[in-house]
């Protein structure tokens, strides 16, 4: 088990390359501290330890009087080499995240601004004449007063990493805020859009607006990276944990995936825990916090000389400890992951089942008919959420909706207060018909609606119960309708 890299070394990172590219020269001022983390949406703590990280690399000087101001002196050649090898070496991710941007990002940033208040509409105007908002953090600024409304966490989360990984770089050479410019005519038509609630035409400059950074992104590489990408290129990445050290909810996860496929029945005894501590390279420390909250999820029980023993399903809720504190934020994880779902998936499931040269229709409305048959209707979202992630025709958007798909293994703990399994199979049914009736038809935009009403549906039922059990942060979430209306 790997971790990712500290916030902290993110946030290194994007300042060096900015050093490196030239935004900042030798003999100039960085933000102050403070500014950086107003901008980059992290703690002064986090921000300060990137600072000192430079200070010690001799890339900055660092005083309480004079604040941060750059040591390195590259010349221009030096920093064409730096932007050259920097984007050929992220030339496919950078390209595919490009792309990936409206299926994930578009309708999210509509059903925002659908929705935003009047105090939100305000900030975002006064941002548009915010002279001290550099580029490219007014446009992260901006991504967040649309994003704060939806009241997900895990969203927010996705946002600056897609921010990190391709805005800031791209748009901390110069030359590139050429296309960053028109944000300032791009803001005041989607306040007076908003404001005069004209959401088709609201729709359309949005996803103009996404596409054109595609389409930029094309263009700055075919005209200014020469060099061919390595043989190993940098991918994007992203975790759906906060924190990249929390490695026990990650083993937790495995092992309730694992305990889910049948690996370790119900009934079976767990390794014990220093050899899962062997197996899986992690501490014994990390293995009993992880085995911790597989108890307060209802997955397993620990017993003095006797082992891990893995309980049945059906006994999961009864046996969760929905006060563990541990329990109810993992919950909330998959009440947001179900969230992020439900915003993309209408484009998500368009995208993937209109890529050219494939049976993939046909494929799916074979497989689908066969979950129909195994009774177990409420594995459905997961069935699709998990032919998404392995289907959708760009990485990132793998990537993301693979990592949505962890999450959803946490509603293990609510699976007894659905019903019976008789009754969760007729909620489903009706679902299951829709999906392999649209397919039969070929028909992809019906079949895309029906995931999205699907996803939506479950989004509702979710929200109401974490809202019963008193799970904090439920009831934040913005629940929004069927066709993202």
């Amino acid at each position: 088990m790997k971790n990712s890299p500290n916030l902290h070394d993110v946030v290194y990172s994007v300042l060096l390359t900015q050093i490196r590219f030239g935004a900042y020269r030798c003999a100039e001022k960085l933000p102050t501290i403070e500014e950086t983390s107003a901008q980059l949406h992290v703690s002064v703590a986090t921000a300060r330890c990137a600072y000192l990280k430079l200070k010690e690399q001799g890339y900055i000087s660092l005083s309480k009087n004079v604040g941060a101001t750059v040591k390195a002196n590259y010349t221009s050649q030096e920093t064409e080499q730096f932007i050259q090898a920097f984007f050929s070496a992220r030339r496919t991710a950078m390209t595919d995240l490009g792309k990936s941007l409206r299926p994930l990002f578009g309708n999210v940033q509509w059903v925002g601004l659908k929705s935003a208040c009047s105090e939100t509409l305000l900030a975002i105007e006064a941002l548009a004449g915010a002279e001290h908002v550099a580029a490219p953090y007014a446009m992260l600024e901006h991504l967040n007063q649309k994003y704060s409304v939806l009241g997900n966490s895990l969203l927010m989360r996705l946002t600056r990493q897609t921010f990190l990984f391709l805005h800031a770089p791209f748009f901390s050479i110069k030359e590139n805020l050429q296309y960053f410019d028109q944000f300032a005519d791009y803001l005041p038509q989607v306040l007076a859009l908003c404001r005069s609630k004209d959401w088709p035409a609201l729709r359309a400059v949005m996803d103009r607006s996404i596409d054109k950074l595609s389409l930029a992104l094309d263009r700055f590489y075919a005209s200014r990276i020469t060099p061919p990408s390595p043989e190993e290129e940098i991918s994007f990445a992203w975790s759906s944990y906060q924190k990249s050290d929390q490695l026990c909810y990650s083993l937790a996860m495995e092992l309730l995936i694992s305990i889910s496929r049948g690996i370790y029945p119900a009934g079976s005894l767990l390794p014990s825990q220093a050899e899962l501590a062997s197996q899986k390279g992690v501490s014994v420390s990390t293995v009993r916090r992880a085995l911790s909250l597989l108890g307060s999820v209802g997955a397993i029980r620990s017993a003095q000389y006797v082992g891990t023993r893995v309980l049945p399903l059906h006994k999961a809720t009864e046996n969760s400890d929905f006060s563990n504190p541990a329990l109810q934020r993992r919950l909330l994880d998959m009440a947001e992951s179900l969230h992020i779902f439900a915003l993309s998936c209408r484009e998500v499931s368009l995208l993937t089942l209109s890529s050219p040269g494939s049976d993939m229709a046909g494929r799916l409305c074979g497989e689908l008919k066969a979950r129909k048959q195994w009774r177990r209707g409420e594995v459905l979202s997961y069935f699709l959420l998990d032919f998404l992630a392995q289907n959708a025709p760009y990485q990132a958007i793998r990537t993301v909706y693979s990592e949505l798909r962890r999450q959803f293994f946490w509603a293990y703990a609510l699976r007894g207060m659905e019903g019976s399994q008789a009754q969760i199979n007729a909620l489903y049914d009706p679902y299951f018909d829709a999906l392999i009736g649209a397919l039969e038809k070929e028909d992809a935009s019906r079949f895309s609606a029906v995931v999205e009403e699907l996803a939506v549906s479950e989004l509702l039922r979710t929200v109401e119960l974490l809202s019963q059990l008193g799970v904090p942060g439920a009831n934040a979430l913005l629940l929004p309708n069927a066709a993202g209306a």
